[in-house]
């Protein structure tokens, strides 16, 4: 049961607005979590990184909250592995649930629309440069050279030592894309990864499914998905949680009132509870 829930109370400022967990508020509970004999929690600089059954060779990799500004991602990564605790998976899963800590904090404070890293980098282009690159002062700035970011670093580190699938979450709109994210031509694997996609699709109907780069139009070059493919890993998605027709970066990427924010927080655990089942 979504028990954890109650804990929203304890953040609501009025009936209709959530207050946000504080990156620090986050993962404090996370690591306080960690007594658990199914959790391992180890500190990569300032990036917490958890593991269910870390004994077991590697299977899935979560990542949250690589864009500073898409909190709701953390939130949704924190009830999550809450849930996972009670449905003691017998897989190994590995969970970064604040990639961009530094970025995170500041959003805390008030920098509502920051997306990069304390460099200037958005570490989801920070992979493989694109062949036109964006300028530093760009939201896609993708680093002086590939995997410059400890944030990449850790992520391709993970990637790398044997891991099955990985699910990159972010926010912004509400959708569910396999690689990949710069080029329309298929992936390996790409029918498994689509029945993956069309067996969630009734979890989220309002989602977007397929290819990035081909259901979009848009293509996005040095991303994590397309690394990890190009690596070695079977399957890769990135998986939007949520999106508002806004301008206001805060309720673009997050939602604001209470029974919002509990819709999508249950909707996506109980989608990423389903993958580890498939």
């Amino acid at each position: 049961m979504f028990h954890t829930l109650i804990l929203i109370l304890l953040f609501v400022t009025s009936s209709a607005d959530v207050t946000y967990h504080t990156t620090t508020q986050i993962l404090s509970r996370i690591q306080s979590l960690c007594v658990d004999p199914i959790l391992t929690c180890t500190y990569h600089d300032d990036i917490l990184v958890v593991d269910f059954n870390k004994n077991k060779e590697p299977d899935m990799l979560w990542s949250f909250n690589e864009h500073a500004r898409e909190r709701i991602t953390a939130e949704i990564a924190l009830y999550t592995i809450e849930a996972l605790i009670t449905h003691r998976p017998t897989k190994r899963i590995t969970i970064i649930p604040v990639v961009n800590v530094w970025g995170r904090k500041q959003v805390d404070t008030g920098n509502v629309c920051l997306r990069k890293n304390q460099n200037g980098v958005d570490t989801n282009r920070n992979y493989q440069l694109s062949p036109h690159p964006y300028p530093p002062h760009s939201e896609e700035y993708e680093g002086p050279h590939p995997i410059s970011e400890k944030e990449s670093k850790l992520i391709s580190s993970l990637l790398l030592q044997g891991v099955k699938r990985y699910i990159n979450v972010h926010s912004g709109e509400y959708s569910m894309y396999m690689p990949y994210d710069s080029a329309v031509t298929p992936p390996p694997h790409a029918e498994r990864m689509k029945r993956f996609l069309l067996s969630l699709h009734p979890l989220c109907p309002e989602c977007v499914e397929g290819s990035a780069a081909s259901v979009s139009t848009y293509k996005a070059y040095g991303t994590s998905v397309d690394y990890a493919i190009r690596n070695g890993v079977a399957e890769a998605y990135t998986f939007e949680v949520y999106g508002a027709n806004t301008w206001s970066c805060a309720k673009m990427f997050n939602p604001q009132g209470v029974s919002e924010y509990t819709r999508v927080v249950k909707m996506w655990r109980r989608i990423l509870l389903t993958t580890v089942e498939l």
